[in-house]
C-alpha cells in the first residue's frame, strides 16, 4: 500500500504541469461562444475578453462591452462601410455573413452595443436610418431579445421616422416582455399626442396583454379641461393698403423736391384668444380600447364613453369574469375543433 501510494506521488511530481486557463463567467462566456465574437473577433476583442475574465465583476461588464463594441465595429467595417480607399470592395458574401451575424445577437449587451455602433460612430453614417437590410436584421434581433430589444423595438416603432417606424411595427413579436409592456405604457402617458395615437394603435393587437394595458388606455383616451391664462394665440385676416401720409422737402441748388412718406393701413379682422380651457377626447385611444375589450372578452365593449371612473370600476368587478369565461370558451372550441380532426372521428 505504502509502495503504490509512493509510486502515485512520484508520478504526480514528475507529470508537466499545464497552466491554468482562466475561469469565464457566465454573461462572458455567453458572449465569447456567440457568433458575433466567432466571425468578427480580433486581436483587440481577445484581449479584452481575456482582460474581462481576470476582473472584478464591476470591470468585467465594461470591459465585455468594450470587446463587443469592438467586434460590432468590424463587423460594419468588413460588411458595410469597407476600408480606407484603395482597399478592396466588399463582397456579397462579406456583407452577407455581416447581416446573418447581426440577425442573430441574443443578449441585452450585444444588442445595446449594437444600437450604439450602428446609429453612427465619426463619419459612419446611421445604418438603421439609411440601410434597409441592416435595419431588417438589427430589428429581427431586437423582437427575440425581451429585455433591451423588445422595449427599444417599441420605441422605434412609436417614435421613429417612416420607414424606420415602420419597419419596427411589422416586426415586434406576437407576444410582449414585461419590459417592453412598461415601454409601451409610457408611451401611453406621453406629453405627445402623436405618441400616444402610436401606442394606443400598437396596444390594441396585444389582447393578450388587455389586462395589463387597459388601465393605461382607459386613462390616455381623455385629459380633463386645463385653464390657461393670458394671451394664447392670434389670427389675423385682412389686407394691407399704403398710402403716403406725409412729405419731406429737399431744397437743393436751383432745385427742390419732396420725399414721401408712406404709411399702411389694416383692413380685415384679429381674433385673439387671451385664455383658453383645454379638453381633449382621443378618439383613437378610445377606439383602440373598445377593440382590446372586444377581443379579450369576446363581447362589445360597455358604453361608458370617456368616464375614467366607472371605465375602473367595470375593468375591477366584470372584466376578469368576461375574460376568464372567453378563454374556457376558445379552450374549449380548440378542442372540440381538434377532437374532429382525430382520425377515428373522422371515420365515425
Amino acid at each position: 500500500m505504502l509502495t503504490s501510494l509512493l509510486l502515485a506521488a512520484s508520478l504526480l511530481a514528475c507529470a508537466p504541469h499545464s497552466p491554468v486557463q482562466p475561469t469565464l463567467g457566465k454573461e462572458t462566456q455567453e458572449s465569447a461562444s456567440s457568433e458575433l465574437l466567432r466571425s468578427f473577433g480580433s486581436d483587440e476583442v481577445r484581449q479584452l475578453l481575456a482582460q474581462a475574465a481576470r476582473a472584478q465583476p464591476k470591470s468585467s461588464d465594461a470591459l465585455q462591452e468594450r470587446a463587443t463594441c469592438a467586434a460590432l465595429r468590424q463587423l460594419v467595417l468588413r460588411g458595410f462601410h469597407g476600408g480606407p480607399t484603395g482597399t478592396p470592395p466588399i463582397t456579397a458574401a462579406e456583407r452577407t455573413l455581416a447581416l446573418t451575424t447581426l440577425s442573430t445577437l441574443n443578449t441585452p449587451m450585444e444588442i445595446q452595443c449594437a444600437l450604439k455602433v450602428l446609429d453612427g460612430e465619426g463619419s459612419r453614417p446611421n445604418y438603421i436610418a439609411c440601410d434597409a437590410q441592416v435595419r431588417r436584421a438589427a430589428f429581427a434581433a431586437l423582437a427575440r431579445e425581451p429585455q433591451v430589444g423588445q422595449p427599444r423595438l417599441v420605441q422605434f416603432a412609436i417614435e421613429g421616422e417612416d420607414p424606420v417606424r415602420q419597419r419596427a411595427f411589422d416586426a415586434l413579436p406576437s407576444e410582449l416582455s414585461k419590459q417592453a409592456l412598461e415601454e409601451l405604457i409610457r408611451h401611453l402617458a406621453s406629453d405627445r399626442e402623436m405618441h400616444i395615437n402610436r401606442a394606443a394603435s400598437i396596444a390594441s393587437g396585444y389582447s393578450n396583454a388587455a389586462a395589463t394595458l387597459i388601465p393605461a388606455l382607459v386613462s390616455a383616451q381623455y385629459d380633463a379641461p386645463t385653464a390657461k391664462r393670458g394671451d394664447e394665440a392670434w389670427i389675423a385676416i385682412g389686407k394691407t393698403v399704403s398710402y403716403v401720409q406725409n412729405q419731406i422737402p429737399l431744397v437743393g441748388d436751383a432745385s427742390t423736391s419732396f420725399q414721401p412718406v408712406v404709411g399702411t393701413l389694416y383692413e380685415g379682422s384679429l381674433l385673439r384668444i387671451m385664455e383658453s380651457m383645454v379638453e381633449i377626447f382621443r378618439t383613437e385611444v378610445h377606439l383602440s380600447l373598445d377593440t382590446m375589450i372586444e377581443e379579450a372578452t369576446g363581447v362589445p365593449p360597455p358604453p361608458l364613453g370617456y368616464d375614467e371612473d366607472r371605465w375602473m370600476v367595470w375593468y375591477r368587478e366584470e372584466f376578469p369574469r368576461l375574460a376568464a369565461e372567453h378563454r374556457a370558451q376558445r379552450a374549449l372550441e380548440l378542442e372540440i375543433k381538434q377532437a374532429v380532426t382525430l382520425p377515428a372521428a373522422r371515420d365515425a
